[in-house]
């Protein structure tokens, strides 16, 4: 079943907030950074990454994932990754 992009975007969010006590409160916008810049330590980081990964049943590449920095980039990589396994 394909998800738009809202879909997509929506479900991302709540995986982060549910995850990351730094984004819990936070009102996550297109152009916000989620990073490790953003005070999150780098395993914590990988640990979201999974939990995304898997929620969807893709796989997104170390050098895909570290050129990604905002929210938006984020969702566009997991729907192109959705698009490929279509």
């Amino acid at each position: 079943i394909m998800m738009t992009r809202n879909e997509i975007r929506e479900k991302t969010i709540q995986i982060i907030k549910e995850n990351l006590p730094e984004f819990k409160n936070r009102d996550l916008q297109d152009q916000t950074k989620i990073n490790t810049a953003q005070g999150l330590d780098s395993r914590t980081f990988i640990y979201v990454r999974c939990k995304i990964e898997s929620f969807f049943d893709i796989h997104i590449p170390d050098k895909k994932w570290a050129k990604r920095q905002t929210l938006a980039d984020r969702v566009s990589t997991i729907e192109n990754a959705l698009r490929k396994k279509a």
